[in-house]
């Protein structure tokens, strides 16, 4: 009975008939799924005179999505590539099913990849606030405002504490403040000026649509931008700024802020079910309007150390990648120059490195607009698609899974277990070496770069 389940018209074609328009599954044939690799070994290594007389299915799904995850780290080929344009933040997120980099790379004007390295004496530590003695910071928020309002704290620390059960309304943090990119802080009652007593008007209910999701300010030009995440009395959870510079009124005409949250956005999504919107900033029964003695807290949360600033900032040891061809003589007139260089060091395709408690790859002064490919590892369970296995690892696979089930389970005598671990060891062994997909024509041209003589 063939393997092959379709036909060449519909291999090629894919369901769309017209061949290469993206939803063709080209060279599935070299691998096998993970799902045929469970039913195959119930078959195989399950039932009556089998060394496994029982097992519930579910039990071969884990060992044999343990075996996947093994040998997709040191085993099975990696495929996996990301191609990016770095901002001028010089930071990206790593990929949703990464697990660890192969290697990072820049795309210069030819379209050549040009390795960068690992800045291994730099990183981006975790720093926190201090005051001007040294010592680090502490949220301490005395609330004063009506006490039936939701005030969450900071909202970086998170320790749920709403107020003291003395009823003083003091918020204080647990931990220290984390220093961020960038924090805003304004104080609600201001001294001078119209409205002597207060600096912000909440949710106003001037102007058509804003659901009442606007900040007026009585002064202007606060250092507040899209995006940060914004705390104080009344303010909804994972409250952002939305835009900057909304309508203001004749009461508080310094600047305008418009709010939005996941409340407010389902809100609208389901077409407005109800009067009130749910994400509006909850205004106090004494004091609808005004709030007194407190502060907003305005927080961009993007991690920023003083070390991760100064490298991002620093040229010194880095040129624009694309300033050089690969066949130019540029450094021939650089002769003597560069006695007492580092080696590590001594490249310009620029440097990177990953903070990986944040998630974060980071990347030098140079790289920024350039185009970056990362290769990288996964576990090959991110989705059902790729859950599968190349049929060279196919038997490697098999003695994986019953290595596995046999060691963890009672009763089973040493020397099969033993068996089984050699077995597994020789098999996965032998899936690597036809993996590393070794052609004698390519070694061969490789070799012949050792017949170049090599100037000292």
């Amino acid at each position: 009975m063939g393997l092959l389940n379709q036909s060449a018209r519909g291999y090629y074609e894919s369901r769309d008939g017209i061949q290469n328009t993206g939803d063709e599954f080209y060279g599935s044939y070299q691998f096998t799924s993970l799902e045929n690799i469970i039913n195959q070994f119930i078959i195989a290594y399950v039932g009556e005179d089998k060394l496994i007389p029982k097992i519930k299915k579910s039990d071969v799904a884990f060992h044999a999505q343990r075996a996947l995850q093994e040998l997709s780290f040191d085993t099975l080929k990696s495929c996996k590539a990301l191609e990016f344009e770095v901002p001028p933040s010089l930071a990206m997120p790593l990929p949703q099913d990464y697990v660890n980099y192969v290697k990072v790379s820049v795309s210069d004007k030819d379209g050549i990849k040009r390795v960068l390295q690992p800045a291994s004496k730099t990183g981006n530590p975790l720093a926190f606030q201090q005051n001007a003695d040294g010592t680090f910071k502490f949220e301490d928020n005395s609330f004063q405002a009506d006490q039936t309002l939701p005030f969450e704290e900071y909202g970086i620390t998170s320790t749920g504490q709403i107020s003291d059960p003395d009823g003083d309304g003091n918020i204080k943090s647990k931990n220290p403040l984390p220093q961020f990119k960038k924090e805003t802080r304004i104080k609600l009652q201001n001294t001078s000026g119209y409205q002597s007593k207060y600096e912000a008007n909440y949710g106003p209910a001037s102007g058509a649509g804003l659901h009442h999701m606007l900040i007026n300010f009585f002064t202007a030009n606060h250092d507040i931008e899209v995006g940060m995440r914004v705390y104080g009395p009344g303010i909804q959870p994972n409250t952002t700024v939305k835009s900057v510079g909304a309508t203001t009124n004749g009461n508080f005409p310094g600047m305008g802020i418009l709010l939005t949250n996941p409340q407010y956005e389902k809100w609208l999504l389901d077409g407005q079910p109800t009067i009130t919107n749910p994400g509006a900033p909850i205004l106090g029964s004494t004091n609808p309007l005004y709030y007194k003695t407190e502060e907003l807290i305005f927080v961009d949360f993007k991690r920023e150390s003083d070390t991760w600033s100064k490298f991002k900032s620093n040229q010194t040891n880095e040129e624009k990648v694309n300033d050089y061809s690969y066949d130019a003589d540029t450094f021939d007139l650089t002769k003597g120059q560069r006695f007492g260089l580092d080696p590590q060091h001594a490249q310009i395709n620029g440097s990177y490195f990953i903070d990986c408690n944040e998630g974060v790859i980071y990347f030098g002064s140079s790289i920024n607009g350039e185009t970056v490919i990362l290769d990288y590892i996964s576990d090959s369970l991110g989705t059902n698609k790729e859950m599968r296995v190349h049929k060279f690892a196919e038997e490697a696979m098999y003695k994986c899974i019953a290595y596995a089930i046999v060691s963890t389970r009672a009763n089973i005598p040493e020397y099969i277990v033993r068996r089984f671990q050699k077995d597994k060891f020789a098999t996965t062994r032998k899936a690597k070496l036809r993996l590393s997909n070794l052609k004698i024509e390519e070694l061969t041209q490789i070799l012949r770069g050792k017949s170049k003589q090599i100037k000292h």
